[in-house]
């Protein structure tokens, strides 16, 4: 029983260590203006050491621009308003017509209330206009929306 829970804080342990995300998050001390949001930016999401808040918002951006290879990357941080009750999480990007551009399938772990990746959007029928971003769990095969932003691909 001993190594099964010193094997899980070592699974759980790395899977902080390489979302970049500081304990203090995990652990609940999340800002009330931040829960329910995502942050995201083109360029990779650097966790402040002084003021959370203000730090994260500053490298916050919606308007994402084509890299070289003609895709549009686009990094995040979510931060839920409650912990989630499921292992595996999807990130979606959404066109106009509410269809997918970019899927993700991320694993997590049960109870978590934030999630740091990246996304790579290949190609969308609808460029210089507004997208969803939204990060989910599936409930009786129906997405359960944790967060959502909405940002432009040009």
């Amino acid at each position: 029983m001993e190594k099964r829970k010193l094997w899980s804080l070592l699974v759980f342990g790395a899977f902080l260590f390489t979302t970049g995300l500081s304990f203090a998050v995990w652990a609940g001390a999340i800002p009330g203006n931040l829960r329910g949001k995502i942050i995201t930016s083109p360029k990779s999401i650097e966790l402040p050491e002084r003021n959370l808040l203000g730090g994260l918002l500053k490298q916050d951006r919606q308007v994402f621009t084509r890299d070289s290879n003609g895709a549009w990357s686009v990094n995040l941080v979510a931060f839920f308003r409650q912990p989630t009750p499921a292992e595996q999480l999807g990130v979606v990007v959404l066109d106009g017509k509410n269809e997918a551009v970019a899927v993700a399938t991320v694993n997590g772990v049960n109870g978590q209330t934030t999630l740091a990746c990246s996304l790579l959007v290949d190609s969308t029928e609808s460029p210089g206009q507004e997208h969803k971003l939204q990060v989910f769990y599936v409930k009786n095969g129906e997405p359960v929306v944790l967060a959502e932003k909405t940002i432009v691909l040009k």
